[in-house]
C-alpha cells in the first residue's frame, strides 16, 4: 500500500518554491519632474555582465512615471534609461520593490540600499578634490555590502577590493577597468589580474575566456607569446572546459601551431629543391643565423622586399655571419623561376612544388600572409619571428655595431 505525503507537507513545498520564484521578482517606480519629461517616451531598466548590457524591462512614461516588473532581477548595478534625461542608477541585491523619485529633490522610497548609495555619491562629489579612503566608503556605506563594493570600485579602482564578489561583473565600470588591463599587451598587468581575482573563480573565468579569445588571433603574431603565457599558465594548470567542444578543439590546435613558431622553439627542418634540381635543407647551414624566408611569386609585398633581402644578403653575409632559406609556397615552378630569374636571388632559394619536406610547412607553421620569416640561431631556435626586413638590420646591427 502506498503511503500519501500529508498534504500540509505539499502545502509546505508549494509555499518554498513560490517564495524561492519571487525572491529576484522586481517592481521598480521611477517618477520624472514634468519639466524634464516633455513627452510620452519609453524608458528601459538596463543591467550588466561583463562587456554586455541586458534590457530587464521598457515602460512607457505616462504621468511623469514608469513602471518596471518583472520575475528576475539579478543582484548589481542598474541603469534607467530616458532619452530626455541622465541615467539614473541603482544598485540592487537588497529591495527590489521601491520607488524612485527623479526630481530636484532626488530621493528614494522602499530601499535604504539605494537611499545610501545615492547620499554617498553625492558626498563625495561635493568634496572637490577629496579622495575617499576605505575606511571612509565603510562608514558612507552603513553596512550595505554591495553599496559598499562598488565604491570602493569607482573611487579606489579596480584592486582596491579584496574579495572576487561575482557580482563586480556587474559593474560596467569593473568591465572597462578589466579589459584595459586584459588587452594591453602586458603580461605583467595580465597576471596582476588574474593573480587577484583567481583564474578558478567566476570573474577569472569569465575574463579567461574573453581573454583567450581576444588573442587568439591569426592575423597577428604580436599576440602569439601572450596567448601561450594564459594559455599555460592558467588555463591548462586549472583543468578548465570553458568553451563548447568545438571550440575547444580549434583553440587547442590554433595553441599547438602558435607554439611552433614561438620564440625559442626548435625548428624542424625543411628541405626542398633548387631551379637545378639540388636538394637544400635547413640543417645544412653553416653560419651564425639562418633566415628562413617564405614568400610566393604572386605576392606584391614578396616580390617588393625579397629584392631588398636579396641585396642585404649579397652586401653583409659575412658582416652578419648569416644566410637566408628562401621557401617560395607556390605550386606554379615555372612562374616561379620566371620571378627568381628576374630578381637574381643569391641566396638559396627553393620551391614547394617541387617537394622534399615530409610535412605541411604552410600548416605547420601557421602562414597566413606572405611574406613570412623566421630567424634561428646555429641550433635551430627560433629568436625572432615575422619581422621586417628593418628590424633585422637593426637586430645585426645590434649584434655588431663597428659594421
Amino acid at each position: 500500500m502506498k503511503k500519501r505525503t500529508p498534504l500540509f507537507i505539499l502545502l509546505y513545498f508549494c509555499t518554498l518554491l513560490s517564495c524561492i520564484a519571487q525572491k529576484n521578482s522586481f517592481k521598480i517606480t521611477c517618477y520624472w519632474h514634468d519639466d524634464i519629461v516633455t513627452k510620452k517616451n519609453t524608458a528601459y531598466l538596463i543591467g550588466f555582465h561583463g562587456d554586455e548590457a541586458t534590457v530587464y524591462d521598457s515602460a512607457v512614461v505616462k504621468k511623469n512615471a514608469a513602471v518596471f516588473k518583472g520575475k528576475e532581477l539579478p543582484s548589481g548595478f542598474y541603469q534607467v534609461i530616458l532619452a530626455e534625461t541622465a541615467p539614473r542608477n541603482f544598485v540592487i541585491s537588497e529591495s527590489r520593490n521601491f520607488t524612485d523619485y527623479h526630481d530636484y529633490a532626488g530621493h528614494v522610497e522602499g530601499s535604504s540600499e539605494n537611499e545610501t548609495y545615492m547620499v554617498a555619491r553625492f558626498t563625495i562629489s561635493t568634496e572637490e578634490g577629496w579622495k575617499p579612503d576605505k575606511l571612509t566608503l565603510e562608514t558612507l556605506s552603513h553596512g550595505h555590502d554591495l553599496v559598499y563594493k562598488y565604491l570602493v570600485l569607482e573611487h579606489l579602482g579596480l584592486y582596491a577590493g579584496e574579495t572576487a564578489d561575482p557580482r563586480l561583473l556587474r559593474h560596467p565600470l569593473f568591465n572597462k577597468l578589466a579589459a584595459e588591463e586584459l588587452q594591453s599587451e602586458k603580461i605583467a598587468r595580465i597576471d596582476t589580474f588574474f593573480h587577484h581575482f583567481g583564474p578558478d573563480t567566476e570573474i577569472g573565468q569569465y575574463y579567461l575566456v574573453q581573454t583567450l579569445k581576444y588573442y587568439n588571433m591569426d592575423n597577428n603574431v604580436a599576440y602569439d607569446d601572450i596567448l601561450l603565457h594564459i594559455y599555460d599558465t592558467y588555463y591548462l594548470p586549472n583543468h578548465l572546459q570553458l568553451f563548447s567542444e568545438n571550440y575547444e578543439r580549434r583553440l587547442s590546435r590554433g595553441v599547438e601551431r602558435k607554439r611552433h613558431s614561438a620564440i625559442g622553439a626548435e625548428m624542424p627542418v625543411i628541405q626542398s629543391k633548387t631551379a637545378d634540381g639540388k636538394t637544400e635543407s635547413t640543417a645544412n647551414a653553416s653560419r651564425q643565423y639562418t633566415v628562413v624566408w617564405f614568400w610566393d611569386a604572386d605576392c606584391e609585398d614578396c616580390l617588393e622586399e625579397t629584392p631588398i633581402l636579396n641585396r642585404m644578403y649579397i652586401e653583409h653575409q659575412d658582416d652578419y655571419d648569416f644566410e637566408v632559406y628562401g621557401y617560395c609556397i607556390t605550386a606554379d615552378i615555372n612562374r616561379w623561376k620566371k620571378v627568381s630569374e628576374e630578381m637574381d636571388i643569391q641566396f638559396v632559394n627553393t620551391c614547394d612544388g617541387l617537394g622534399g619536406t615530409n610535412y605541411d610547412v604552410i600548416d605547420y607553421f601557421n602562414i597566413l600572409t606572405t611574406p613570412a620569416c623566421l630567424l634561428i640561431d646555429a641550433t635551430n631556435k627560433i629568436i625572432m619571428r615575422q619581422f621586417s626586413l628593418e628590424e633585422l638590420e637593426t637586430f645585426f646591427n645590434d649584434l655588431s655595431p663597428e659594421k
